[in-house]
């Protein structure tokens, strides 16, 4: 049976991982204008802050799979919530072009899904599952700032500094729900500061809402941390 998850969850990795390395490809071609900007600036990304998070995710799922193929004993209550996170995070930004609500309640069930595997696995010496989460937080914000802009007449920038602030507080929540383990503050930090540097010259409301995320995360990263 543990074998039997390994290679359930080792399926899933690989659908994460080939699909990732393809949405940076294609995707700006799949998905052009202005609306679906804060989308792909997480998944095919255009500052070097980005860039180094996307492989940081796809490094540490890796990373992650080798140990649990070592120790499949470690996946067990896990498998399933992470296995649904990262099937998700795969095929919806295929099969959501142009429906942004689909997208943010695709997401959303993704980022949940990732925080229950988080939980479970802390103590286990498995902090891609947080990270993971982290990320995936992120990426709903992006997906909620898409859907705001597409339902109101606020414009994507505008969107995307409201956007984060919610973020930011159910991050704080969650990081408080999973316990003492820093994977999932430490990246959302690391998404918040990517985007902060990345709009900082062109949208600085949503820098300044990105600035504001990354002080109340730290907060609750140094809580968690001690």
């Amino acid at each position: 049976m543990a074998r039997f998850r390994t290679i359930l969850y080792g399926g899933a990795s690989a659908l994460f991982l080939v699909s990732g390395m393809s949405q940076t490809v294609l995707l700006a071609e799949r998905w052009p204008g202005p609306e679906a900007s804060v989308i792909r600036a997480y998944l095919a990304p255009d500052s070097g802050l980005m860039w180094a998070l996307l492989l940081a995710i796809w490094a540490m799922v890796a990373l992650d799979l080798v140990g649990q193929w070592t120790e499949p004993s470690q996946i067990a209550g896990v498998t399933l919530p992470v296995t649904a996170a990262l099937v998700l995070a795969a095929v919806l930004p295929w099969i959501a072009l142009g429906q942004p609500v689909l997208l943010l309640l695709g997401l959303t069930a993704a980022t949940l899904a990732a925080l229950a595997a988080a939980r479970r696995a802390v103590g286990r010496h498995r902090p891609a599952i947080g990270f993971l989460a982290g990320w995936l937080t992120a990426l709903t914000s992006a997906a909620l700032a898409m859907a705001v802009a597409g339902l109101t007449p606020l414009s994507m920038g505008e969107a995307a500094a409201l956007a984060v602030l919610p973020a930011a507080a159910f991050g704080a929540a969650a990081q408080t729900w999973i316990g003492p383990a820093i994977g999932y503050s430490a990246a959302l930090i690391w998404a918040f500061c990517a985007l902060a540097v990345s709009t900082m010259g062109t949208d600085p409301r949503t820098a300044i809402a990105a600035t504001l995320g990354i002080a109340a995360m730290t907060v609750v990263l140094v809580r968690a941390a001690s």
